[in-house]
């Protein structure tokens, strides 16, 4: 408990409060512990009932592990929103047999960061890839790493290289994990996407010393990183997901109505509109309404014969998609033949945000924050005992 508490203070002292995705087994066994940390605004979400490989069960049997967890929660007083598989041990099988509502969101998909730029042996890179081959995560140079609305749930991605692939398997010190994790900070600041970064309390020893770092750095970056919890951004992204543009032909031009939350960020670039500086070109509108000249469609147009994933992935970033027969008047219309060397999520988006031409959006993240971060850290026991149950769980 002790190294928990530790990591707790450390992070407060940034008004960061870490997400604990834990065992229901575990929370059984210290329901007043979990109760303290809850008050102190820590989050926490399932991670099974018991720490097992849940690739390894039936998906009904997986389903169980979680429902039981849940009600392991719910009886001891504390609040869950969300799920982690051990292991990030998930498959699309299990994510659908969840009942809609049960969870807002889960975070089971890895996103890889290449951002290694030190030799490592043999040994070294066998150690690291036993890790990365359990949570199969997805490239960073290919996904965009923010959530993702599914049927039943948001999806929030974790990032890795984590501190057990940086310090046990590469046997990096603290100097070497802060530029590692420093590295990742600012690519998710200047792709505008989601740091959630995954640690586990065991390592508080070498973790309580790389936090300050990272947030003192994620403080300082601007425009601002928004520094929250995984519930926090489960509730936007749905909040966000009900956002709409309302285009009004008028006399002169096209009126344009964005319904949203007064948190919602609207950005505008190579338009005479009033706003203030962004960045990369944008500027934040402050307005819910701004009328354009006849003619001007800065939205981007999607032909009929696009992959069936890029018209909802390009609404899910924000941007204002036309597919309709005047997709092709759009400031930035997806030619056909682009998608015969599509370079997936990130070459799509670095497509559409390279080019200058105008363009009307809503951002990804609330009151004109350019990136997020996250810190949730696997909390699989808190005792010698909790550790022992481990072995004999089924």
């Amino acid at each position: 408990m002790e190294r928990v508490d530790r990591v707790v203070a450390s992070l407060a002292a940034y008004d960061c409060a870490p997400t604990f995705p834990t065992p229901g087994v575990v929370v059984e066994g210290h329901p007043a512990y979990f109760r303290r940390l809850q008050a102190c605004n820590v989050e926490f979400a399932v991670h099974s009932y018991y720490h097992i490989d849940l690739r390894a069960c039936l998906p009904q049997e997986a389903r169980q592990q979680l429902l039981r967890a849940a009600r392991a929660f719910e009886c001891n007083g504390l609040e869950v929103h969300g799920f982690r598989c051990p292991y990030l041990s998930w498959s699309t099988a299990l994510l659908d047999t969840l009942p809609k509502g049960l969870f807002g969101y889960g975070s089971n998909r890895a996103v890889r960061w290449d951002v290694m730029t030190d030799s490592i042996s043999r040994r070294q890179a066998l150690n690291y890839g036993i890790v990365d081959r359990l949570y199969l995560p997805e490239d960073a140079n290919d996904k965009v790493c923010v959530p993702s609305l599914r049927t039943n749930m948001v999806e929030i991605p974790l990032c890795v290289p984590d501190d057990i692939q940086l310090y046990d398997a590469l046997g990096l010190g603290v100097d070497a994990i802060i530029k590692v994790w420093m590295r990742i900070l600012k690519k998710t600041h200047q792709r505008g996407e989601l740091y959630n970064q995954m640690f586990h309390p065991e390592l508080v020893d070498i973790d309580e010393q790389v936090f300050p770092t990272i947030l003192q750095e994620a403080k300082a970056l601007t425009p601002r990183v928004w520094i929250t919890r995984m519930r926090d951004i489960s509730t936007w992204w749905y909040e966000r997901n009900a956002f709409w543009v309302d285009m009004i032909p008028t006399r002169t031009g096209l009126q344009l109505e964005f319904h949203c939350t007064p948190r919602a960020t609207i950005l505008s670039r190579g338009l005479a509109l009033p706003g203030e500086a962004w960045a990369d070109q944008y500027q934040l509108i402050h307005s819910s309404q701004v009328d354009l000249p006849d003619g001007v469609r800065p939205f981007i147009g999607v032909p009929a014969t696009a992959p069936a994933w890029v018209h909802p992935f390009l609404k899910e970033q924000g941007y204002i998609v036309d597919a309709s027969d005047k997709a092709e008047q759009c400031s930035i219309y997806l030619d056909p033949g682009y998608f015969d060397k599509l370079a997936g999520q990130v070459g799509l988006v670095e497509l559409i945000e390279k080019s200058d031409a105008p363009l009307i959006r809503f951002w990804r993240w609330p009151a004109g924050c350019r990136s997020a971060l996250c810190i949730s850290g696997d909390l699989d026991a808190l005792t010698l005992w909790d550790y022992m149950t481990r072995l004999t769980a089924h």
